[in-house]
């Protein structure tokens, strides 16, 4: 190409559609031929939609130093007018036929425009891919070991406390091997530079309550020797006295079929005439039974017989019955024990807790026609019971219990109530002292029957007081609210000492004292003057104020001290029961002179002056307004 070209060399045109052609159109307006000029600067080349075949490449051209740049700003263009001699450079290109498109339904889910994109699962974060090498994978294994190890001590840590996976009592060794447990977990390992932190952190764990619980007492013994009874010897079945309607009891092969077909219940029911010695076989048998069925129809057939009941099942056969069971004397025996002592226990295996549960359904089954002794030792040893744990924490034992509690004190008559309730309440007055282990018993009496209720309120008044002679009257007759304002102004277990208080005995205490108030006992009858429940309410009200002077000295120490805060709440509880459940009607709010108004009428006067004298000087005629927005006093 020469040096000094013509500019149509620059650009090629677009080959035309032989299918649309387009007419040309130029200028044939003559003008004279311009001088030669120098190629412009290339525009950008076409889109390849107008072309089929893509523009050639720009040649580079020389540009002459004494050209003439058209559009310049001192050159006249009147001269360039004509473009005759350009070719057809911008003709319009051809655009490529689209293929017709189908008749879309106007009810037609349009489709949308698809697009290979790949978002992220969330807008918000970015998901990045991490690429980890072996050092991060054995940095991971590590930690999952470490967690491994830190579950497992926590799981042996808690074993340690728990008295029914534990099986023992509260006792020093327990107390020595928790804290090395704790520090285990807590503390460093040795060799480091922490290790002197040891002795700290024993001190502070020390100083917290992580280590003290309730005392606790079981019925059982962890480790009691096995009786003949216990090991599967147990008595034969009297063949003898199967005799007349009970000989279908004779047949050893068949006899456990026939129980529980029901035949001897039936015969039973029509008879009457059970045999001595296949009652008691069926009445010790009925624990150590391991067919579910079989129990069911031994205690339903044992429940039949109330002459056989009241003559063969007396006080010394329920005796008979615990001991069978595993119960150690120290459980059963009447004589006092002493204060503190404790035994250790153990978790009761499933055979131990279904011969108890079978038990106490034979003791609520028969309770209709023992005599009142029986009964009465009966309900003893069921109240030394309620203070193990497993009357609470055992959901189908704690039913039973419940059940034969009931049954019991409704078969005691009237007559004999009195002097029940205060050989029960002295049984257990003298089987231990410890508070705790008083409140256990006492809580584990359900609120079923007026006459339970009334039980668990004289045990509260013999513990409160510390008489057991008050069991033997009704709680009306020994119960008043200034005697138990006397009682905490004597009893030092009521005193609130930061450095020497048993807040777990508190807590018990302010729960038996809650229980032994009861509704307060409030005048009735003769007594109802007005002048005697005046009397009555100064009373509540005083003791209110005692309740709230104990608990406003415990000072709360968060979690770590939890028998502070378990006692300061529960005397708050027993206040507000105080002001809206003992007093006769809620107290009034006190007015401005600190006093209730509405029982003391002495200072209505009194009131109703300084009214009269706030009122006078209160008072002031209305302004009237005027024109101009002036108001004036009226005339």
């Amino acid at each position: 190409m020469s040096k000094n070209g013509n500019i149509a060399s620059f650009f090629k045109p677009a080959p035309k559609a032989p299918q649309c052609p387009q007419p040309q159109t130029s200028r044939t307006k003559a003008s004279p031929t311009p001088p030669p000029l120098s190629p412009s600067p290339s525009p950008p080349p076409l889109p390849v939609l107008f072309s089929s075949s893509p523009p050639a490449p720009p040649t580079s051209t020389v540009r002459d130093r004494n050209a003439v740049i058209r559009g310049s700003d001192d050159e006249d263009d009147d001269d360039f007018d004509s473009d005759d001699d350009f070719p057809e450079l911008f003709s319009k290109p051809t655009l490529p036929v689209q293929p017709i498109r189908k008749e879309v339904s106007l009810y037609a889910t349009p489709k949308a425009k698809r697009r290979v994109l790949e978002f992220h699962s969330s807008p918000l974060t970015l998901n990045t891919k991490h690429k980890f090498d072996i050092k991060a994978l054995l940095k991971h294994a590590e930690a999952d070991n470490a967690i491994e190890e830190s579950e497992q001590r926590t799981a042996a840590l808690l074993a340690q406390r728990s008295p029914i996976a534990r099986g023992e009592g509260v006792a020093n060794g327990a107390h020595a091997s928790l804290h090395d447990t704790m520090l285990d977990v807590l503390s460093d390992p040795e060799g480091s530079q922490d290790e002197g932190n040891r002795g700290r952190l024993l001190r502070a764990v020390k100083r917290t309550e992580a280590t003290v619980g309730r005392r606790e007492w079981y019925f059982f013994d962890p480790q009691r020797h096995p009786n003949s009874t216990a090991i599967g010897v147990r008595p034969a079945f009297p063949k003898a006295k199967a005799k007349g309607v009970w000989a279908l009891l004779a047949p050893e092969g068949h006899r456990s079929e026939v129980f529980e077909d029901g035949l001897p219940y039936q015969v039973q029911c029509r008879m009457q005439d059970l045999p001595d010695d296949i009652f008691l076989w069926v009445l010790y048998e009925a624990p150590y039974e391991k067919s579910r069925k079989l129990r069911d129809e031994y205690v339903r057939l044992l429940g039949v017989c109330p002459e056989q009941i009241g003559r063969l099942l007396d006080k010394d056969v329920v005796l008979e019955l615990f001991r069978d069971i595993g119960a150690p004397e120290r459980a059963l025996s009447a004589s006092p024990r002493p204060s503190g002592s404790l035994e250790n226990g153990a978790p009761y295996p499933e055979n131990d807790r279904i011969r108890l549960q079978t038990l106490l359904r034979v003791l609520a089954g028969t309770a209709h026609a023992l005599e009142t002794q029986a009964l009465t030792r009966t309900m003893s040893i069921l109240l030394r019971l309620g203070i193990d744990n497993i009357v609470r924490e055992d959901q189908v034992v704690a039913i039973e219990f419940q059940d034969a509690l009931l049954r019991i004190a409704l078969a005691v008559p009237w007559r004999s109530w009195n002097n029940f309730c205060g050989d029960v309440s002295d049984s257990l007055y003298s089987h231990t002292q410890e508070a705790t282990l008083r409140w256990n018993a006492v809580s584990s009496i359900p609120l079923l029957h007026p006459k339970l209720t009334e039980l668990r309120r004289r045990l509260a008044l013999v513990f409160v007081f510390d008489d057991p002679r008050r069991a033997f009257s009704t709680p009306e007759d020994t119960f008043s609210i200034r005697s138990v304002i006397d009682r905490l102004d004597q009893a030092d277990e009521f005193i609130v000492d930061r450095t020497n208080t048993d807040y777990f005995d508190l807590l018990a205490l302010s729960e038996m004292l809650s229980v032994a108030v009861g509704d307060g006992s409030p005048p009735t009858g003769d007594t109802s003057s007005e002048a005697a429940v005046k009397q009555y309410n100064s009373d509540v009200d005083e003791l209110t104020h005692r309740i709230k002077f104990m608990w406003s000295n415990i000072h709360e120490q968060g979690a770590a001290y939890m028998s502070r805060l378990e006692a300061r709440h529960q005397l708050k509880d027993f206040e507000r029961k105080l002001q809206h459940v003992v007093r006769t009607r809620p107290p009034p709010r006190q007015d401005i002179f600190g006093i209730h108004a509405a029982e003391d009428e002495t200072e209505q006067p009194k009131q109703q002056q300084f009214m009269k004298r706030f009122l006078s000087n209160k008072k002031s005629p209305p302004m009237t307004p005027q024109k101009g927005g002036r108001t004036a006093p009226p005339k």
